[in-house]
């Protein structure tokens, strides 16, 4: 296709479910557990920019003559060799000896932490995992557009050229997938969308038990300082008077309580950009504020009430109050 820079064509084996594969690799007394197992064209390093740490990635001659080579993982060859070198050397995968020709750079990871399952891997060419498991028939391929304004070019292309090569009626849906970058962008922003949501809701349930607990603290202090509440009144305390003392003293406490939680948060913050650099996790003067003032708010909301009540005291019943 006219705007496609580089296509490869791949096929795995892997548990989708878990994100691992199912193989074990052996060298010697080491084994690798849960490998995966794939294969790919030569083109796979042009779309995919693959990076290795030794050795070569293989040629289509390769490919072509189903030679018995192997690229290993980043993990799967510290795992086997550790410091030896591991080129030129055989692994047996499945009662098969490859020879290994590459091991690839550490795979940059999206999400999550601990060991990347993409670097417990074995990269066989795609003609030789066709050899091997030729009951395989669910292939993917892979393309890299030109450049980024070329995308939608590219998939309509795709899509025309897919649909006439499996025989797509025209008044049918398309009988495959097509997934771009953009796509798994889209599918993340729906996730942390649903998961503000929750976030929102739980914490919305949140404030509103926390607010009912401080309106009852409030009410307990309002009840065991009755008599200073009639003293004050004896000496010309006003009703506004009382009135702001409870609520300054309510959202004083959930103000201190929202200093607790921005500090909190800002740990947790610092924790995930030291821990997951991919991780854009900021704490914002604006966000500091809005969390500050909601804390105070709900204070003020709910210091309302026990604030009235010690400001309609009777000082003269208050005096007697024991």
């Amino acid at each position: 296709l006219p705007h496609v820079q580089a296509a490869t064509t791949g096929i795995r084996i892997f548990q989708p479910q878990f994100g691992e594969g199912t193989y074990s690799v052996r060298y010697g007394g080491n084994h690798a557990k849960n490998a995966i197992l794939e294969g790919d064209t030569p083109s796979a390093d042009k779309v995919f920019a693959l990076r290795m740490k030794a050795g070569r990635w293989w040629t289509e001659t390769d490919n072509q003559k189903r030679l018995m080579i192997c690229v290993l993982g980043y993990d799967t060859a510290e795992t086997l060799f550790g410091k030896l070198d591991p080129i030129g050397k055989q692994v047996e995968v499945e009662g098969q000896w490859l020879t290994v020709v590459g091991v690839m750079e550490r795979q940059k990871r999206a999400v999550g932490g601990g060991k990347n399952p993409e670097d417990n891997i074995v990269l066989l060419p795609l003609e030789t995992f066709r050899k091997l498991h030729p009951e395989q028939k669910d292939f993917l391929i892979s393309v890299k557009a030109e450049s980024p304004e070329a995308m939608p070019i590219v998939i309509d292309e795709i899509r025309q050229l897919l649909r006439r090569r499996r025989h797509v009626p025209f008044d049918k849906p398309d009988n495959f997938a097509i997934f771009t970058q953009d796509a798994f962008t889209d599918l993340w922003k729906q996730l942390t969308n649903v998961i503000f949501m929750v976030g929102f809701a739980v914490g919305s349930v949140g404030l509103l038990v926390g607010g009912v607990g401080v309106m009852n603290i409030m009410l307990v202090s309002v009840t065991e300082r009755t008599r200073e509440i009639g003293i004050r009144k004896a000496i010309g305390a006003r009703q506004r008077d009382i009135l702001w003392q409870f609520i300054l003293e309510a959202m004083t406490l959930t103000g201190v309580g929202g200093v607790i939680g921005i500090l909190l948060g800002t740990l947790i913050a610092l924790a995930l950009r030291l821990s997951f650099s991919f991780l854009p996790a900021t704490i914002t003067p604006l966000a500091v504020s809005v969390f500050f003032g909601v804390a105070a708010a709900i204070g003020l909301i709910f210091g309302i009430y026990p604030a009235w009540k010690a400001a309609r005291l009777n000082p003269v019943e208050a005096l007697r109050y024991e």
